[in-house]
């Protein structure tokens, strides 16, 4: 059983109220989060969560305090030969490479680069907070025969959507006939977004047959999408090609053979809107210390998929063509050089630029690790692609940003227990009319002996660059089962210090803070007077002041 809690402690404007209007934010500051969870055997799984975002209010139904977001899951597996996987519940689908939907980890472009391909269960209880990516209903996997499975899977959903026309709606009927886009972020904190909640029923069946035989997969994928309402996207160019409509269906092939040393992998799918979409792989051993991977992938601007999460550029999985390669070298015992180069262009208009466009990407880094006490790499990326940098009415000119990043980090173990690590970043952000530059360093202590009752980790972060463009990202360490990579940006310093305490048997007490101090803040003018003063991001997230202080407490029980 998990219990957290966190607070930003600065007031937000969301928060405040004056004399001429109520508070946005319908709810109080913290954040509430409930998980249990519990493992019959190695067979069966249960379990739900209760979260409330910061911003969001309980709600109340016949005396119950009730969670915004609230999941619950029933997992068996593996119970017979036949009986292979049962669901029920809140649960997620994958399905080959990712056309249709994915949702087992499968990682793009980064510096693991041999990890392009996706795998894994077709049906996984679902236990995330992201509270629009899960199926809710029924899915069983059963095994046929020895080399053939089918999976089966019906659920019935609400999503948040921004629903057009809602004054027309029948009160005998309260199904809205039209919706411009779905809303992600789970946040019901205003009056305008808790309108948005659960706004559109959607309907989704499926099923995956697979055939297995030695090193040789084979597998054929089915999914239908029903939407209470059509989809209206509105009139912009880019949106063209995208699904309109209240049904959308897909269908895939995906294959998979490992030959020797080269493990060959892909998937077609179709769209009811009429496209198709392509990715096809190798990942291939040259020799002991040589390895390499090679992508191709070719989406139409006509295809469309609910869910989609296949190797791209671009998160629609569309309107997109490029052919990825990595290498990876083990020089020596202790050397690994590896890299890749990524090129790809979009034939069709997209959200940021005004024209079908283009952009390639590569990264180099060099490893040296020593008896894993030692851990010293240095990392360069370059990405440089077309985009919008500047628009009037009459015209918009377009041009290829550029973002160059160079990395050096080093880990250092210590003693058993404790580690220490630092890492030195610096971005530059370059288009024709503007370049930026930002900088990044950190220092991390880490410690975690195996035989005592306390840990820690915790850092010092110095930052400054010129704009968001030029913005650096880092892993955070927190709270048990929780990460975060958030943006360093503008000018300052941030530190945070995690601790943890086993003192009670089975019973496990985190505690956290994060405390980030701009020096070039944004200035406002003060309200009450004619003078300007420092405030962190806008609208109703807005933090009168320079500083912003979260806290974070966690309990975990296991019984």
């Amino acid at each position: 059983l998990f219990f957290k809690v966190s607070q930003v402690l600065e007031e937000k404007r969301g928060y405040q109220s004056t004399d001429t209007r109520e508070a946005p934010y319908q709810g109080d500051p913290n954040r509430v989060f409930v998980r249990w969870r519990n493992t019959f055997s190695n067979n069966l799984r249960m379990g739900f969560i209760l979260e409330k975002d910061p911003g969001e209010a309980f709600s109340s139904d016949n005396g119950l305090t009730q969670f915004d977001y609230q999941t619950f899951h029933v997992y068996l597996k593996n119970y017979s030969s036949f009986l292979k996987t049962v669901a029920l519940g809140d649960y997620t689908v994958s399905m080959g490479q990712g056309l249709i939907a994915h949702n087992n980890f499968g990682s793009g472009k980064s510096a693991l680069i041999s990890n392009v391909k996706r795998g894994g269960q077709v049906l996984r209880p679902y236990n995330s907070l992201r509270e629009s990516e899960f199926q809710r209903g029924i899915g069983v996997t059963l095994g046929l025969t020895d080399k053939i499975q089918t999976t089966l899977f019906a659920s019935r959903a609400n999503r948040d959507g921004n629903v057009l026309n809602n004054e027309n709606i029948d009160p005998e009927n309260p199904l809205p006939s039209e919706f411009s886009s779905f809303q992600i972020t789970g946040n019901h904190r205003t009056l305008s977004e808790i309108e948005d909640k659960n706004a559109i029923g959607m309907q989704t069946y499926g099923a995956v047959v697979s055939y297995r035989d030695k090193g040789f997969k084979l597998s054929l994928n089915g999914m239908a999408n029903f939407f209470d309402g059509s989809l209206n996207r509105g009139d912009q160019l880019y949106n063209l090609y995208r699904f309109e409509g209240d049904h959308l269906h897909n269908a895939s092939v995906d294959a998979s053979y490992r030959f020797r040393n080269v493990n060959f992998f892909g998937e077609s799918a179709l769209a009811s809107t009429g496209g198709s979409a392509h990715v096809y792989g190798a990942l291939v051993g040259l020799s002991r210390r040589l390895s390499s991977v090679l992508v191709y992938r070719n989406y139409d601007k006509t295809y469309n998929a609910f869910q989609p999460n296949a190797f791209a550029e671009s998160v629609v999985g569309n309107n997109e063509r490029g052919f990825y390669t990595g290498l990876i070298f083990n020089i020596s015992r202790n050397w690994t050089l590896r890299g890749y180069f990524d090129l790809w262009d979009h034939p069709w208009l997209k959200f940021g630029i005004s024209k079908p466009s283009s952009g390639n990407e590569f990264l180099v880094r060099l490893d040296y690790v020593k008896k894993r006490d030692h851990l010293i790499y240095l990392q360069y990326t370059q990405e440089n692609k077309e985009a919008d940098y500047s628009s009037s009415f009459a015209i918009r000119q377009t041009g290829f940003q550029r973002r160059d990043r160079i990395r050096l980090h080093l880990e250092h173990i210590v003693s058993k227990g404790f580690k220490i690590r630092s890492r030195v970043e610096y971005s530059r952000f370059a288009n024709p009319i503007a370049v930026e530059n930002g900088y990044l360093l950190y220092f991390d202590a880490i410690y975690n002996p195996a035989l005592m009752p306390f840990s820690f980790s915790s850092r010092i972060a110095f930052f400054d660059t010129d704009d968001y463009n030029s913005r650096i990202y880092a892993f955070e360490n927190t709270v048990l089962y929780e990460f975060t990579i958030p943006p360093y940006f503008d000018q300052g310093i941030r530190y945070y210090l995690n601790t943890r305490f086993d003192f009670i048997k089975n019973l496990t007490l985190e505690f956290r803070i994060a405390r980030s101090k701009f020096t070039r803040a944004n200035q406002i003018r003060d309200p009450d007077s004619v003078y300007f003063i420092d405030a962190l991001s806008s609208g109703n997230e807005r933090i009168i002041g320079n500083t912003r202080t979260e806290v974070k407490m966690q309990v975990r029980w296991a019984f």
